[in-house]
């Protein structure tokens, strides 16, 4: 699956829920970054 850097947090949390990851969330954001952790 190709995401690129633009995927967005929904997304990625759509892939990582898939992926088996019963946790996900947004850790620390800034104006430049986006921090996101995601456990099993």
């Amino acid at each position: 699956m190709v995401l690129g850097a633009q995927a967005g947090e929904a997304r990625l949390a759509d892939v990582f829920r898939k992926a088996g990851f019963s946790h996900f969330r947004r850790a620390l954001a800034t104006p430049f970054n986006l921090i996101l952790e995601a456990r099993l």
